[in-house]
């Protein structure tokens, strides 16, 4: 009975969250083609488009065509099976509130339109100009310009490592970099992204052996060791067969007895079957 009351619960949170709408942020560059795909699964009969209460799209089957408004004419398309809506060659013009009515039903999410510009390339900046190899602790800046670039993410490239993300600024110690050459920095927003240059590493220390390289030794190291211990014995197998080679013979065929011949100067050796 909790289960199924649990249950229920979640069905009812899960339809009051859908019921109540989101607002989805979209971002497009200057020029740019925007996509906007409403969240319906079904049979389509009708599609608006309006752009903050302005007409946009709209197409009622067998009443009326598939018809585009105002600026919005040449350069928008409206699939008529998703409700999908695609915007070419965008503008500041495009910015707003975008909704949507599928089959005389507007739907509860919206999208909230914006223009941005490209990220700049940026540079890495040490700080404190003053930083050394002999410092304990250094900061290293991804700097650039974002103004009207925003939402900016960063990430962090050390060395030959993969890039990590990260924020706008990280702290490096010693310890931590003295296997790393380099560094540099990427921005990225939605519609962009662009990596520094690389600058060299102070703390960096070439007569320390990267771990990737001691990695290596590791993983080989290990094969070599059984090779040379199979090797190692079978060589002593091998030695010990000769040595002892009439126990050998006994063991694979005691039906076999050695034939003295005293009289025969030839070292082989001469057996008979014992019967």
């Amino acid at each position: 009975m909790e289960k199924l009351t649990r249950c229920f619960m979640s069905v009812l949170l899960l339809s009051v969250v859908l019921s109540s709408g989101e607002t989805e942020e979209k971002f497009f560059g200057e020029g740019g083609t925007l996509e906007l795909r409403p969240y319906f699964s079904g049979k389509i009969d009708t599609v608006i488009w309006k752009l903050n209460n302005n007409l946009v799209a709209e197409w009622v089957k067998s009443i009326s065509d598939l018809t585009y408004y105002d600026v919005f004419v040449n350069r928008t398309n409206l699939n008529k099976e998703t409700g999908t809506l695609e915007i070419r060659n965008m503008s500041s013009a495009d910015s707003g509130e975008y909704r949507v009515e599928i089959n005389n039903k507007v739907l509860p999410e919206s999208y909230n339109v914006k223009l941005i510009k490209e990220v700049t390339q940026p540079v890495v900046v040490v700080k404190p100009l003053t930083c050394s190899a002999a410092s304990e602790k250094c900061r290293l800046l991804c700097a650039g310009n974002t103004e009207g670039a925003e939402p900016v993410t960063y990430s962090w490239k050390m060395g030959n490592r993969e890039w990590m993300d990260g924020k706008k600024s990280r702290i490096i110690t010693n310890d931590e970099t003295k296997h790393d050459k380099t560094f540099s920095c990427r921005m990225k927003n939605p519609i962009s992204e662009k990596q520094s240059d690389t600058i060299e590493n102070i703390f960096y220390n070439e007569n320390v052996d990267d771990p990737a390289d001691s990695e290596l030794w590791i993983k080989l190291l290990g094969p070599v060791m059984r090779s040379l211990v199979i090797f190692s014995l079978s060589g002593v197998v091998v030695f010990l067969m000769w040595r002892k080679q009439e126990s050998v013979r006994k063991l694979i065929c005691p039906c076999l007895i050695r034939k003295e011949d005293e009289g025969d100067d030839d070292d082989d050796d001469v057996y008979e079957i014992v019967t």
